[in-house]
């Protein structure tokens, strides 16, 4: 059976929560420190429910629905989007170590803090000047799903860029990919052809979609 790869790239889309900024261009934003907040397990938005604010949700509104994400799904996305920094980026992106160390000392409250309070946090500890945000919600390979042992691998994920000393939302992104067989959708895969006719892991398929969300980041 020949295999295609359907995945869904929202176009990017650069605003804040306070003050939208239709197609703000962000390509002359002058930074030093940029960094990856370590991913958000579970749903504050996705492309068929948006939030108005979803960086001002108390992190105990996270949705986590345990069978659709794999093990270690949250440090995989994070690995992955530091990564793709890194490559543009080179030294400017903070390190893994020092964004986990950053990390720890930013205490969390699950009815209080918000991702926004939280990300303000993270960078003021590294002393970064933009820190990107990234929620997982689903990270499944293919025949996890307990009544369709044919269940291709799924990947959905968002990612924010904040500005620190504002917590303004500069950008945001999302990715929602699923595998499917050529049969059942014969012009998604005239568009996605290029992925190789074969079964992907769910690892190959969130490099692929951060492949794409990175595609429409602002800055240069």
């Amino acid at each position: 059976v020949l295999i295609l790869l359907l995945g869904t790239p929202i176009n990017g889309r650069t605003d804040t929560d306070h003050s939208p900024q239709e197609n703000a261009d962000l390509s002359t934003l002058q930074f030093k420190r940029i960094a990856v907040m370590p991913f958000l397990v579970g749903k504050l938005e996705s492309p068929e429910q948006p939030v108005e604010k979803p960086l001002s949700q108390p992190l105990e509104l996270l949705h986590i629905d345990a069978a659709n994400l794999a093990e270690g799904a949250d440090q995989i996305m994070t690995r992955l989007v530091n990564d793709a920094l890194q490559i543009r980026f080179a030294d400017q992106v903070v390190s893994m170590e020092d964004a986990a160390a950053g990390y720890a000392e930013a205490t969390r409250d699950q009815t209080l803090d918000t991702p926004r309070k939280l990300a303000k946090k993270f960078g003021e500890n590294l002393h970064a000047d933009l820190v990107v945000i990234g929620t997982i919600w689903r990270f499944r390979e293919k025949g996890t799903v307990e009544e369709n042992p044919d269940s291709p691998a799924s990947v959905a994920f968002s990612v924010y860029l904040m500005e620190v000393s504002s917590g303004k939302r500069l950008w945001h992104n999302a990715f929602d990919g699923t595998q499917k067989t050529l049969s059942e959708d014969v012009l998604g895969g005239l568009k996605q052809i290029k992925m190789g006719l074969h079964w992907l892991s769910a690892n190959e398929l969130a490099r692929y979609g951060v492949k794409n969300v990175f595609r429409k980041f602002p800055l240069r």
